[in-house]
């Protein structure tokens, strides 16, 4: 899922809101850059660790106050899923959290399910090799068919 904020040119990764200038959001032909929200839910309801992949190759001090251990942000200067940031998001926050999941409700030789698009991002072998090697089966879907227009 993508957000689209205001971030003025003169303050690389800086932060506006859009009540700054004017009550209520601006409309604009142009393409704003995005910070995409990486969030994934478990069939059961829980919240996975989720990451904003923020438009910059820094993170601004203001949104250092937003980290929590539930929601992390990470500096991406291309400003979407690619294949590095999925890779960090799959090793780091995804299979650690399905495992300790799995730990806490299920027996640990319970297999578990993955379900996500199969955007480019995602094609690393090594990847889905660590999450065979977990008992975590995973499906893709075309691309760009498990969002909301």
């Amino acid at each position: 899922m993508e957000s689209s904020l205001r971030i003025p040119t003169s303050t690389p990764g800086g932060v506006v809101h859009p009540a700054d200038e004017q009550a209520g959001f601006k409309k604009t032909a142009e393409r704003m850059p995005n910070a995409t929200l990486v969030a994934g839910i478990a069939a059961d309801g829980f919240s996975l660790p989720s990451v904003v992949l923020w438009p910059s190759a820094y993170l601004p001090k203001e949104l250092t106050t937003l980290l929590t251990p539930s929601l992390d942000i990470w500096p991406n200067t291309n400003r979407w899923m690619d294949k590095t940031a999925f890779k960090k998001y799959a090793l780091t926050v995804l299979l650690p959290a399905i495992i300790d999941r799995r730990k806490r409700i299920l027996k640990e030789s319970h297999r578990c399910l993955l379900l996500l698009d199969s955007h480019s991002s995602r094609a690393d072998p090594m990847i889905w090799r660590q999450f065979k090697e977990a008992e975590i089966d995973v499906v893709t879907f075309v691309p760009h068919t498990t969002h909301i227009s």
